[in-house]
């Protein structure tokens, strides 16, 4: 817990007389709780903590209870002040890709527990000893990126994938045991913040009474709670390769990721104590989204995105025909009369070709066009509403990239 700035230390909050007070009442007989609540009220979370701490190094273990009692009152009806951690860790947009080297991809969206979320705060310094992980400068409830990163990984050994995999190392990386066979992976994770904070009751029972005696609370984000995911995967190892190569390996890994996200978030769950049910999500989500600079218009004029080689001569770079092709009076591509009178002049050598680039431009010349600029277009943003339509998402931009050399076809063919 962070000691904030308007907290009164422990020796201003003797001074109030407010430590006398409690421990007066602890020491009767019969203690009035009524009257330490109402002196437990006057406090914060801050100085709950340190007035908790002092009970405990004087032995009155009623009087941490009482503490504990109040705190989680408090807890549970308090805003945790995560909007402003969301604002700024969870900006993420097909922008970003501009800056990213290519085949780079986001996944994103909203998702809603269905069961609660546990984990366990590195903080010792508390009133709660099992409480949830919290950021340490806003003090909001969230999941770390580490966290994710590792509960994908589990889910994926979980599905089959060996740890050792070189799908799997490329994706998450390695331990670095030698700086040569190191490697950094290509995921990279948001942290996800929560808002609200609730309060699971565990009472383990005794062997022999079969009753228990010392319930246990366990701070936890309530079901119904909702919050971001995102992640960023940016094959930097990739750089010089071939762009074939690469981006046979980008589809192959988006494909995983998305098997992998689906399978953590609704079968094997994130977070501590999933064995027990704790940290699954409800399949539907909102604000689903893929960005890649790979085409997702899922559409026949796909087949257009490869051009035959030998059509490359008749086209400017953005995928429009060459002027001196086009008849100035009609507007249209020149007859073949036409280009054979100009075909030496301009440096063109076979009236053959330009017949079968003319067939061939007239079916597929304004997809090939759109192709072109699918990286900077919201072509780029698929969108899907639940888990289920994120792996049929993933696949179609996969088989929809994945086209031999030849697609398009010769018209010849």
């Amino acid at each position: 817990m962070i000691l904030d700035c308007n907290s009164s230390t422990f020796f201003e909050i003797k001074e109030k007389n407010i430590m006398s007070e409690l421990t007066d009442e602890l020491k009767k007989k019969d203690p009035n709780e009524n009257v330490i609540a109402k002196i437990l009220k006057k406090l914060g979370d801050s100085e709950l903590l340190i007035t908790f701490k002092y009970l405990e190094a004087l032995g009155y273990s009623n009087g941490q209870n009482y503490v504990k009692q109040i705190y989680v009152k408090k807890r549970k009806n308090a805003d945790c002040r995560s909007s402003f951690a969301k604002e700024i860790f969870n900006k993420t947009d097909s922008t970003a890709l501009d800056i990213l080297p290519p085949y780079s991809f986001i996944i994103e969206f909203d998702f809603t527990l269905e069961k609660p979320y546990i984990s366990k705060d590195d903080e010792n310094f508390t009133i709660i000893e099992n409480s949830i992980k919290r950021e340490r400068i806003l003090d909001c409830p969230y999941i770390p990126g580490s966290t994710w990163k590792g509960c994908l990984r589990s889910a994926l050994w979980h599905e089959g994938m060996k740890e050792d995999d070189e799908q799997i190392t490329r994706i998450f990386g390695n331990e670095r045991l030698t700086n040569e066979s190191y490697r950094q992976g290509r995921l990279h994770f948001f942290p996800s913040f929560f808002d609200k904070v609730d309060y699971e009751i565990v009472n383990p029972h005794d062997r022999k009474t079969r009753a228990g005696t010392v319930p246990i609370l366990i701070e936890s984000i309530p079901l119904g709670a909702n919050s971001k995911f995102s992640l960023l995967y940016v094959p930097f190892d990739l750089a010089g390769k071939e762009k074939e190569e690469s981006a046979k390996q980008m589809l192959e890994d988006l494909k995983v990721i998305a098997k992998g996200i689906e399978a953590m978030f609704t079968v094997y769950g994130f977070g501590a104590k999933t064995s027990s049910g704790y940290g699954i999500a409800s399949n539907i989500v909102k604000s689903g989204k893929v960005y890649t600079d790979m085409s997702i218009k899922i559409e026949q004029e796909n087949k257009a995105m490869k051009l035959p080689e030998n059509f490359r001569q008749f086209l400017n770079e953005n995928g429009t025909v060459k002027g001196e092709l086009v008849d100035n009076a009609t507007g249209t591509l020149l007859s073949n009369k036409k280009f054979q009178k100009q075909k030496t002049e301009h440096g063109f050598l076979s009236g053959d070709e330009f017949s079968k680039f003319k067939r061939w431009y007239e079916e597929n010349g304004e997809s090939y066009i759109k192709s072109l600029s699918v990286k900077h277009s919201q072509q780029n943003a698929g969108e899907f509403a639940s888990f289920t339509e994120l792996i049929d998402l993933t696949k179609a931009i996969a088989d929809m990239n994945a086209q031999p050399d030849t697609a398009g076809g010769n018209p010849d063919e």
